[in-house]
């Protein structure tokens, strides 16, 4: 929610600032200009991605305004659990919890767990299973920095074509002050779109999807711990141990080497 909210706020500020200047919010006003600018910025979106990928784009926004349910603090209990329950009774024992977990991911590895997986097969199918999810929650991101590359071309683009119609009507002088000033709409509409919306749209989207790749590799440590029939204490020191860590972008990747040598330590 409190992307949607940047956004809302600097668009307000701005136009706030053309008002207290003042000129006309209507100055601002172009339909031509935005057709040109956001036709042309997603058509090349869906030329370049495809519609699909679209989509995804539109419905990583909604994951920020209404994000999915995430509490690695209850996992790390759980999966303590789970462990002093398959050191006590047996790892089939773990049958009893399976149909009570909701998540995807969590089902998959108490299930792979139940099945006796090596821990080799554990890592790699799990190593898969991430992966392709953190792609997944990475297209609306690739998608919207992409758009913030196009829209400011874009807007030249249409501030040229304002100045080329101006250009013919110069017998007509009353018309020039505004077809420039609406030529020039474009490129507002422009950059104001990618440095306003687009990028920090795509930004913010990147960092929410290194965050969930975190909490996976949490996971994946947990169910490697589990596997090795380490003690469910062991398992939760282990884990917690990460919780106390920021999450910025560039730390993610650090933060998984640091899941896999703590997984070699704990062995």
């Amino acid at each position: 929610m409190s992307a949607v909210i940047g956004v809302l706020i600097s668009i307000g500020f701005i136009i706030l600032s053309v008002i207290t200047g003042g000129d006309s919010i209507t100055s601002l006003l172009s339909a031509g200009s935005a057709m040109i600018v956001l036709g042309g910025t997603f058509g090349s979106i869906i030329t370049q991605y495809g519609p699909k990928a679209m989509l995804q784009a539109v419905k990583a926004i909604i994951t920020l305004v209404k994000p999915p349910p995430s509490n690695i603090a209850l996992f790390i209990n759980q999966v303590a659990d789970w462990s002093n329950l398959a050191r006590s009774q047996g790892s089939l024992s773990l049958e009893s919890v399976l149909g009570s977990t909701t998540d995807a991911f969590q089902k998959k590895g108490l299930q792979m767990i139940i099945d006796n997986t090596s821990q080799d097969d554990l890592r790699s199918i799990f190593g898969i299973l991430s992966d392709n999810a953190y792609r997944q929650d990475m297209i609306g991101a690739d998608v919207w920095e992409a758009a913030g590359g196009y829209t400011p071309t874009i807007g030249v683009l249409g501030a040229v074509l304002g100045l080329i119609a101006v250009m013919q009507r110069l017998d007509h002088p009353a018309e020039l002050g505004p077809g420039i000033a609406t030529a020039f709409t474009a490129t507002i509409y422009g950059v104001g779109a990618a440095n306003l919306v687009f990028l920090p749209l795509g930004a913010r989207i990147a960092s929410a999807a290194a965050a969930r790749n975190r909490d996976r590799q949490i996971v994946v440590q947990g169910f490697v711990l589990l596997s090795e029939g380490k003690s469910g204490t062991l398992i939760r020191q282990n884990l917690q141990s990460f919780l106390t860590e920021s999450k910025p972008k560039a730390a993610d990747a650090g933060s998984e080497g640091k899941l896999g040598e703590a997984a070699g330590q704990a062995a």
